[in-house]
């Protein structure tokens, strides 16, 4: 029963692919190791041509170079009825080339993309070029497609300047480019804030390097991107593609590049400069020696995120770090993922590993600052409480003295003698160990501008001397509406203000230490 229902369900299954097929995928594309007739335009300038001359020659569709050179182009497309009936109108021939290009079916223009001819004549095209195609030129049997190609301008010779040839629905020359734009202007998007973020957070003196270049390596892989989906979005003549392919690779060298800096100037200290130097040199090697952009492009990463993973190892060998062993994994699963996917690697997929090859970094550095952040805290704590009692020793040693103008007289007293101050409206009462009391004429604030860093404010109404305190209490007994409490060496209890609890509570564990 079960092998009655596995057979219905692989028949289904068929009928349904085929059903998809004939629905969905009724463009022709010409296959690239197809056989095409490749005539010299100089012997035969002008249409119709001799496709059997002398001076006409046979090769693959993927090894035709018009670069510097001015060409005719013959395929053959076979096609039968049902081929031709799948086919929904409007049609459009798409080329995909850096060249110009002149087109003809069956013998019929169909129309050109700027002028194909030498270096005088030529006009530049688009690099992604649509023809319109009436369905009614399509024959059954084979359809003769005669193209003329020349690519006069523009700065590099590319090794396959032909990129596809494709049959379709009339639609915008990008139809057939850059499926999956969308999500990559989101990811545009995500690396154009982590970019904007990153320069905010250079702009603070923690950490600031590594901010900088978390901040550049942001900037470059956007910069890479955008010039990647550019084809997608919009058409361009075809010269300005060396000058894309050229932005597509620096940027991937430069985020690299970056990439090794981070990893060198985190894990290699003193040896930093060696790793970069060497690194920076190996990479470039590599991409001159390896051909096709392409490939460079992928190298351009692939050498320096292979050297940082290097590095990071032998950290993570000397040191054990469980931080070096989590960025050892991460950038040899990097790895990896290039080495089977190379073929596609520049395009998406380098993409969404850079963004959460960022990510990563962005949350170790976060922990990272953190954990200083708390240091520089601790520290701060511990400079604030050896100020304190280097404070304290000089005020025994050699007491600051307080200046009281009271009835017509001066009175000069001791600061270590004030247990607390409570202010009194436009008066404050002092308050001295041996309970005995002066006014002082002016204000609360006032006062605590003379008294020296060893009294507290703890109360909006009560500035406390810390030598007087014995303990902080801060159970259930509340004075003033207060939920807290010091309890002096006189015995007197002092209003703690509930804002104030936490910096009392330091100040006070600090002097008690």
């Amino acid at each position: 029963m079960s092998a009655i229902l596995n057979t219905k369900t692989a028949s289904l299954l068929l009928i349904l692919f085929a059903w998809f097929s004939s629905c969905c995928f009724a463009d022709i594309s010409l296959s690239r190791q197809q056989d095409v007739v490749v005539c010299d335009a100089a012997a035969q300038p002008a249409w119709p041509v001799d496709f059997a001359a002398a001076d006409c020659w046979q090769m693959p569709l993927y090894k035709v170079d018009p670069q510097a050179k001015v060409l005719w182009l013959r395929l053959l497309i076979p096609l039968d009825q049902q081929a031709i009936t799948r086919l929904e109108p409007p049609l459009a021939l798409f080329l995909n080339a850096k060249a110009s290009s002149s087109v003809y079916l069956n013998g019929y223009p169909l129309g050109s993309n700027g002028q194909p001819g030498n270096q005088q004549q030529e006009v530049a095209g688009n690099i992604d070029a649509r023809f319109y195609m009436p369905l009614d030129l399509l024959q059954t049997g084979n359809n003769q497609l005669v193209i003329k190609m020349s690519a006069q301008q523009g700065w590099l010779t590319l090794t396959n300047p032909l990129h596809f040839i494709r049959i379709g629905q009339f639609n915008d020359p990008q139809h057939y480019l850059q499926r999956y734009s969308n999500w990559m202007l989101v990811l545009l998007g995500i690396l154009l804030t982590a970019t904007l973020y990153f320069t905010v957070r250079s702009l603070q003196p923690l950490q600031r390097s590594r901010h900088v270049l978390l901040t550049l390596m942001s900037l470059f892989a956007a910069l890479q991107l955008f010039s990647e989906i550019a084809r997608g979005l919009f058409s361009y003549p075809y010269p300005l593609h060396d000058l894309r392919l050229l932005v597509i690779t620096s940027m991937s060298f430069m985020f690299g590049l970056c990439l090794l800096i981070f990893m060198a100037l985190r894990f290699a200290r003193g040896y930093a400069l060696h790793w970069i130097y060497g690194g920076a040199i190996f990479t470039l090697l590599s991409m001159l020696l390896v051909p096709g952009f392409d490939n460079k492009t992928t190298i351009a990463t692939f050498c320096p995120v292979l050297i940082s993973a290097v590095l990071v190892c032998r950290y993570w060998y000397h040191n054990k770090s469980a931080q070096s062993a989590a960025v050892t994994a991460v950038l040899s699963l990097f790895l990896v993922i290039i080495m089977f996917t190379t073929a596609y690697f520049h395009e998406n997929v380098y993409f969404v590993l850079v963004t959460m090859l960022l990510s990563f970094l962005f949350i170790q550095q976060a922990w990272d600052y953190n954990r200083q952040l708390s240091n520089r805290q601790l520290d701060q704590e511990k400079i604030a409480k050896l100020m304190l009692r280097l404070e304290q020793d000089q005020q025994q040693n050699k007491p600051a003295m307080l200046k009281i103008a009271s009835a017509g007289k001066l009175d000069v007293i001791n600061t270590a003698q004030i247990s607390f101050c409570q202010a009194a409206g436009d008066y404050t009462e002092i308050n001295l160990e041996n309970k005995r009391q002066h006014l002082y004429s002016g204000t609360l604030k006032n006062l605590e501008a003379e008294l020296p860093s060893t009294f507290l404010r703890v109360h909006r109404s009560y500035l406390v001397n810390l030598q007087q305190v014995k303990q902080l209490n801060t159970n259930a007994a509340k004075l003033s509406g207060s939920a807290a409490s010091l309890l002096l060496q006189t015995g007197q209890q002092i209003p703690v203000s509930r804002r104030l609890i936490p910096s009392v509570r330091d100040a006070v564990t600090a002097d008690l230490a």
